[in-house]
């Protein structure tokens, strides 16, 4: 294993161990997390196996503790809940933006890479609330209601996406300067 995959990986790790500490609602590294797979894994079934593999694990972690409220009525291990698809097609779409997203450097990239996620994520993890039909009519002003409702959790994204896509790119960036084989593995 070349160091750009062991420090990739480290941050992907550090990301889903950060989900599982307190923090504001939707401010969490998972589109750091995404983008560092498909920036700096060089092998795309690893791209995205490592960065899927370790939300899963905070997934089972997160649904079978502190969000366990939220599955009443379920009996035994939380592997697998519907909301979890659009958060995944959300994080899959990310893996691919990293991957495009490879010859940008510094804050065009940190810009880039913040704002596009925020945005995939906004748009598809909402749109599957809204089709779920569980709490919005599946009409227009049921969309139009679910979007306005989740744009401070936006907010929320958008600022947890900057700052952890920032330290995550700066970081691997420095190991990058500090090490002249980094660029080559």
């Amino acid at each position: 294993m070349n160091l750009k995959f062991k420090v990739a990986t480290l941050f992907i790790c550090i990301g889903a161990i950060l989900r599982l500490l307190p923090h504001p609602h939707n401010m969490t590294p998972i589109a750091a997390m995404a983008l560092m797979g498909g920036l700096y894994i060089g092998r795309k079934y690893l791209a995205y196996i490592i960065p899927f593999v370790t939300l899963f694990f905070s997934d089972l972690i997160l649904n079978n503790t502190i969000n366990r409220i939220f599955f009443e009525g379920s009996e035994g291990i939380i592997l697998w809940d519907d909301y979890m698809l659009y958060t995944y097609i959300a994080f899959g779409l990310t893996v691919v933006l990293g991957s495009l997203l490879k010859s940008t450097r510094g804050l065009k990239l940190i810009v880039s890479g913040t704002l596009l996620s925020s945005l995939l994520f906004f748009l598809i993890t909402n749109l599957g609330t809204w089709m779920s039909g569980v709490i919005y009519p599946k009409d227009f002003a049921g969309l139009l209601a679910c979007f306005v409702a989740a744009i401070p959790f936006f907010i929320n994204t958008l600022i947890g996406n900057l700052v952890f896509i920032g330290v995550f790119v700066f970081g691997i960036e420095l190991v990058n300067a500090k090490s002249p084989s980094f660029e080559k593995a």
